[in-house]
């Protein structure tokens, strides 16, 4: 493509401002605004200019002409069951209260189908025949809408009706509702991983981003059965009725398991005529293996089992992991299903599937669940359950650090890396250059969902070279402990524990449920690209946060910085935003460093590989 191209303007008439973030003094981001510029405004510059010329594009300027979101599931039960074998049935009719039923799944699928491509286990999902372990719970559907609500927000608020007297007329159609359809604008497509749990999910982000929110009188009962719901659970504070009340509370604290979207949602006509059917859905595909881009774990399990024995094998590893064996060794006197589980790569050191026993922590913890219940019928907690209950809680943080330290080693491993994140960026890649070059102005915009797992978007993190994760010291096993400010990054960011001046420590951070990255292709005005060769840039979003990048520029850069020092780095977001062809190079890095490991055949199923090497637990 020559430059020439790249420099093409995209014309459109939907222009829009984007949301700039809030953010407080303790919540410290690495990217400054542009209000520095005012002292070079002239006095007699309009408001309208001032505001136009402060504007800073890492936050909110530009217009939007694609989004590519990734995001984990929501809210899900425990993948496996750990506890003691004599309490399986209790515990499975607990989750059973807390999963919908099937007719959950229909009405989604009425506006938003799935399809599996056979090559995918036969055209059946993954975890089907684990009900109901694994399964998206009620709240898990509540975060996926809501989530999908607030991008809603993002993109209308900020958006084309803005400003309705300014609108063009196409801007401006609206519905019966009062409300513009957002499929009048966005070009949305969905794809999934093969786990009914992220099918699920991506339908209900559809369901609110797409249909209307329910009303404010809606939410309020909501909140009202939430407390009074919590008040009857807690009553005595005993576990016997817990376990077999809870799914009725669940229910009524969930949105009455309606869906938001109806059929004038869908409808893209704009004069209240019906469409075809086909045009009123928005199937949710799970593709043929040759082509999918999303789960390199379970379309490769042979090659990533090769990658990841590969980084097992190292001294530091090894060694590492080996401190772990302790902390491993006492969990399974307390969860003795840790021992069973299934484990990958031939085992490691510490002897156990460290995916599993975080999920134990966070599932619980979730969902108000003391750590130590078994869910017997017993009406009072006893000493001996106390004392399990504190021993528990203080090997939840070093359980979950010695995870993150894990994954971390393993995407330091450029062949592993390049596996997992190379083709969903090489796709995302192709769509960005034909809406940064053929859209028309009267065009939808991409709006592409992949519904993922926190090993995939880790993964992405670190080969976009999110700055929280890519520098750090490294320990791992019992010498896991909290920050040093008493900060902890348990199921998120939080206030100083990114960066500490020029050292960063954020690694430990895991994607939560729910997590969302979102790469925006923003198309800069002539003034807000200062001299820049290109006028698209990108930019990434995780949470709601603005991130600062430090990407592998080529093949001598360190993919996690330990000898290289951070101001060898470039740095995308304080002062230059990547462009495409700045992404394009992270891509030829990424295609470079896989070598063989990249391959494109898709190996046969090996259903003993599935669900040992990480995705089973995400």
């Amino acid at each position: 493509m020559t430059m020439s191209t790249r420099r093409r303007i995209v014309a459109t008439t939907f222009q829009r401002t984007i949301h700039r973030y809030s953010h407080t003094e303790k919540r410290r981001h690495y990217h400054t605004t542009a209000t520095s510029c005012s002292s070079n405004n002239n006095n007699n510059t309009n408001k309208h200019d001032t505001e136009h010329h402060h504007r800073d594009p890492l936050t909110n300027g530009g217009t939007v002409v694609g989004v590519f979101l990734f995001h984990r599931h929501g809210d899900r039960a425990p993948n496996r069951y750990l506890g003691d074998p004599d309490y399986l049935q209790n515990e499975s009719e607990h989750w059973y209260g807390r999963i919908p039923g099937g007719d959950a799944h229909d009405k989604l699928s009425r506006y938003f189908p799935p399809e599996i491509h056979k090559s995918q286990n036969g055209g059946n999902y993954l975890d089907v025949n684990r009900e109901p372990f694994g399964f998206l719970t009620y709240r898990g559907m509540d975060q996926m809408r809501e989530v999908g609500s607030k991008f809603r927000q993002r993109y209308e608020k900020f958006g084309f009706v803005s400003n309705e007297n300014t609108a063009s007329p196409s801007a401006r159609v609206k519905h019966g509702n009062g409300q513009y359809s957002f499929l009048d604008h966005w070009d949305v497509q969905a794809y999934s991983t093969n786990y009914l749990r992220t099918v699920m999910s991506v339908q209900c982000f559809l369901d609110g981003l797409i249909g209307k929110r329910p009303s404010d009188h809606d939410i309020i009962t909501k909140k009202s059965v939430t407390n009074n719901s919590q008040n009857q659970i807690y009553a005595g504070g005993g576990l016997k009725r817990y376990y077999k009340d809870m799914g009725k509370h669940e229910r009524l604290a969930h949105l009455h398991g309606s869906m938001w979207t109806t059929a004038e949602d869908m409808n893209r006509n704009g004069d209240g005529s019906s469409s075809a059917e086909d045009d009123c859905q928005i199937k949710v595909q799970v593709r043929d293996k040759e082509i999918d881009t999303l789960n390199a774990f379970d379309r490769h399990p042979q090659m990533m089992n090769g990658l990841v024995k590969d980084v097992v094998a190292t001294e530091q590893f090894q060694r590492i992991d080996g401190n772990a064996k302790p902390l491993a060794d006492e969990l399974s006197t307390y969860l003795p299903g840790l021992r069973g589980a299934p484990q990958a790569f031939g085992g490691t050191p510490s002897g156990v599937n460290w995916v599993h026993a975080n999920d134990h922590f966070v599932c619980r913890r979730s969902h108000s669940i003391p750590l130590a219940a078994d869910f017997s019928d017993h009406d009072e907690i006893s000493s001996e359950n106390e004392d399990a209950e504190a021993a528990l809680a203080s090997m939840a943080i070093p359980v979950y650090s010695h995870l993150a330290w894990r994954f971390r080693e393993w995407y330091r491993c450029p062949k592993l890396l390049s596996a997992v994140a190379r083709p969903p960026f090489k796709e995302m890649m192709k769509n960005m250059v034909e809406a940064a070059n053929d859209l028309r102005p009267n065009d939808r915009r991409p709006f592409v969902l992949y519904s993922c797992h926190d090993v995939t978007l880790l993964a992405l993190l670190y080969a976009i070279g999110a700055d929280f994760l890519v520098s750090g010291e490294d320990c791992g096993g019992v010498d896991m402990q909290e920050e040093g400010d008493g900060d902890q990054t348990y199921s998120g960011m939080t206030a100083g524990s990114v960066r500490k001046g020029t050292q960063q420590t954020g690694f430990r951070w895991w994607p939560a449920y729910s997590s969302t990255i979102a790469f925006e292709l923003v198309r800069l005005d002539e003034s807000q690209s200062l001299g820049m060769d290109e006028q698209h840039v990108i930019r990434v979003i995780l949470n709601g946060d603005t991130l600062t990048l430090m990407p592998r520029m080529s093949t001598e850069d360190e993919g996690i910085l330990k000898e290289q020092s951070l101001c060898s780095r470039q740095v995308f977001g304080e002062s230059q935003m990547m462009r495409l062809s700045d992404f394009e190079q992270v891509i030829r890095v990424l295609e470079e460093a896989g070598g063989q490991g990249s391959s494109s055949s898709v190996e046969e199923d090996n259903l003993e590989l599935l669900g040992k090497i990480g995705v089973d637990g995400g």
